[in-house]
């Protein structure tokens, strides 16, 4: 709530809610009628405290006298008159635009007129006056203009203005004190945990007060160790004669002091070898040395250096000095592994710790092994290095069982070398052993003449190592292509192999004596696989595969026949030649033989087949005519129908193989006994084989 307050006949604007007016108007009474006679009026202005007030007059018309003896305005402030005014505006008691300032935030205004205003017996009307003032702030952080009196300035050190008041500060070093105004050092408790800083005397390069009791502290991590660098001018109190009486510099690493320092010397660097230093700086009551300052450092304990256990560690990174929280990674090189007493690591490293030590002592270098080299199936490996040893860089050398193998390797090399990887690996870094694949079309003793042999010959081992017998409610023939699979003819296994029992079928192989043959056992039969397309009524496409479960082992009695490649196809299919057919077929006497029997016969042109199965047709079953087909699949051998040489395969015979030497004097499957009228009667006809090969090789693959 504002109320407004009249002093005397003049008028003060102020606000009584304990805010005090910055600005305000002060008027002579009755202003601007004339002011009355005989008037006595006084105005107190105040402004808010740190401020000046300032005034001035906007009117000014008071009736002139020497001296302003009559009619007047006198304006005080501060205990003093700061001026008394009268008269008109080129006078010398006229205010004009004059500004009247006061020293504190007070001021009085006082207006006085006489009985009467009369010049020459006329009554003159003066207005009087109007005056304006506002408050203005104080510097009181400034000295007075008026330098009569003597004058303290509010602050010790640094005052700082504002409008309205003003605040006190000290000199880096010191402390303002509850007065607010005065300053005082205090040190005594000082404390730095930075790795590197600087401490300086208070007010350093000035002079240090006296009466100082300074402790400065600095607190680092364990493990690091604190070095001072007293920095120039270096400038404490000292005694020519004594050692410093007066003021003093201590150094404390721990509890230890290391030295006491004063005088114009300075200390230079001062190595504490330690995390923890007090600095104590006394002086008494006098003097004016300008002090000291340091620069304080530190660097981590530093660890031995690593010394690797042998030739083959490598230590990263290097470094001329490892201290605390440095770190190195131990690795070998090539070829070795780290060890750490008996257990292999796959990593280290280890820390510098802060009492200087490693956390955990170097490993060693051991040279890895490999372990024993895989076996090759049907061959074996010598060592190239130190027999026996499998450590890293020892080399072996594979080879297979010959002449009954030779060697399939992945990338062209029969060398292998322990890595460090610890694998055995070839040249180009592969990890696949070799193959030893069965050499086929080799028999180790093979016939001897191309002659043909009236009614067949008993073979001697060795001629015909591809022979197979396989039984199944009778006899027949086949032929081994690979480690486990035989060729036969389809008609030889049953039309329906999921009800046929595979057990029924037993495959025999190794000897040409059939005694000795069931001796060695038969090869159990994991599969057996049909041509598709085979025609139980006319042969066609009679040929089948059979997958043995178990590989069998080559020798002078076991080994494979080839299959025709595509430069075979116009050699091995001429017109008369000679091929040879082995079996455990009837003989001419119709007789089952105990032993391995063969004959040569020659490849007949498919115009005398033709001829011959067109002569035979109608004896046989003249209603029939597809029954007795000579398809492309087929090629018939042998001796005319009425020749002297009755060489020819018979029952018993079928499914075994009609081999030729081709070019290359290998031994190739060119053909299976499959079908005939009667044994030595004519022409026996047979699968050509060259027809299937890529049917073949979809079920074996590589293993042949």
């Amino acid at each position: 709530m504002l109320r407004w307050v009249v002093l005397l006949l003049g008028t003060v604007a102020f606000c009584q809610n304990n805010k005090r007016p910055l600005f305000g108007t002060v008027t002579s009474p009755n202003y601007p009628i004339p002011y009355p006679n005989s008037n006595k009026s006084t105005w107190d202005i105040t402004v808010p405290a740190g401020y000046h007030v300032s005034l001035s007059f906007l009117v000014f018309d008071i009736e002139p006298s020497e001296n302003c003896y009559y009619d007047f305005v006198k304006v005080m402030a501060d205990g003093k008159e700061l001026g008394q005014f009268c008269g008109p505006v080129n006078s010398l008691t006229h205010p004009g635009h004059r500004q009247l300032v006061s020293l504190g935030n007070q001021m009085r205004i006082h207006f006085q007129s006489d009985f009467s205003n009369e010049l020459d017996g006329d009554v003159i009307p003066y207005k009087g006056f109007q005056a304006f003032y506002h408050a203005v702030d104080k510097d009181e952080c400034a000295p007075p203009s008026d330098a009569s009196g003597t004058w303290t300035p509010p602050c010790e050190h640094v005052c700082h203005n504002y409008v309205g008041g003003y605040f006190c500060s000290c000199f880096p070093g010191y402390n303002l004190q509850s007065d607010n105004r005065s300053c005082k050092v205090e040190c005594s408790s000082e404390m730095f945990t930075e790795e590197s800083g600087f401490i300086s005397s208070p007010g350093y390069p000035e002079p240090y007060p006296p009466d100082l009791k300074c402790n400065y502290s600095i607190r680092l991590e364990e493990g690091l160790q604190i070095s001072l660098s007293f920095q120039e001018p270096f400038e404490i109190d000292h005694h020519p004669k004594a050692r410093c009486p007066y003021d003093i510099l201590k150094v404390f690493a721990g509890d230890t002091m290391l030295n006491s320092f004063c005088g114009s010397h300075s200390p230079g660097m001062v190595t504490t070898r330690s995390h923890t230093v007090d600095i104590v700086f006394e002086t008494d009551d006098s003097g004016d040395s300008k002090g000291w300052s340091l620069h304080y450092t530190s660097e981590a304990i530093p660890c031995p250096y690593p010394e690797p256990r042998d030739t083959y560690t490598i230590i990263s990174p290097e470094q001329n000095i490892y201290r605390m929280r440095d770190y190195i990674v131990v690795t070998c090189q090539t070829g070795y592994k780290l060890m750490e007493d008996r257990k292999e690591l796959s990593s280290f490293s280890t820390t510098c710790q802060k009492d200087g030590t490693w956390h955990r002592p170097i490993p060693r270098c051991d040279i890895v092994t490999c372990e024993d080299p895989p076996v090759l199936t049907n061959g074996q490996y010598t060592f190239l290095t130190a027999p026996g040893r499998l450590e890293y860089r020892s080399a072996i050398q594979y080879r297979c069982n010959a002449p009954y193998y030779n060697m399939v390797t992945p990338n062209g090399s029969d060398t292998y070398t322990c890595s460090a990887q610890r694998e055995w690996r070839d040249e180009h870094g592969g990890n696949r052993i070799p193959r030893c694949r069965p050499v086929c079309g080799k028999p180790g003793d093979p016939v001897g003449s191309f002659g043909r042999i009236l009614h067949g010959k008993k073979a001697d081992p060795g001629n015909f190592p591809w022979q197979v017998y396989v039984s199944r409610y009778g006899t027949a023939g086949g032929a081994l292509i690979g480690e486990q699979w035989v060729l036969t003819a389809a008609q030889v296994l049953p039309d329906d192999k999921e009800k046929q029992d595979l057990a029924d079928v037993h495959v025999y192989m190794g000897s040409v004596e059939m005694k000795h043959l069931k001796e060695l056992g038969t090869h159990p039969v994991e599969a057996f696989y049909m041509h598709p397309n085979f025609n139980r009524n006319n042969y066609d496409n009679d040929i089948a595969l059979i997958r043995l479960k178990n590989p069998v082992v080559m020798n002078q009695n076991v080994s494979p026949i080839c299959l025709p490649s595509p430069q075979d196809e116009d050699d091995i299919y001429q017109k008369d030649r000679i091929g040879y057919v082995s079996g455990y077929g009837v003989n001419e006497n119709r007789d089952i033989p105990n032993e391995l029997r063969y004959v040569s016969v020659p490849m007949a042109s498919r115009q005398d087949c033709k001829a011959y199965l067109n002569k035979k047709r109608p004896i046989r079953n003249p209603s029939h005519e597809e029954r007795y087909l000579f398809s492309r699949n087929m090629f018939c051998a042998g001796f005319p129908e009425g020749s002297l040489n009755k060489g020819d395969s018979c029952r018993g015979d079928s499914g075994g193989a009609y081999t030729t030497q081709n070019k290359q004097d290998t031994w190739v499957a060119t053909g299976l006994v499959s079908w005939g009228f009667d044994c030595g009667q004519g022409y026996g006809f047979y699968t050509k084989v060259s027809n299937y090969v890529d049917w073949i090789k979809s079920y074996v693959g590589e293993d042949i």
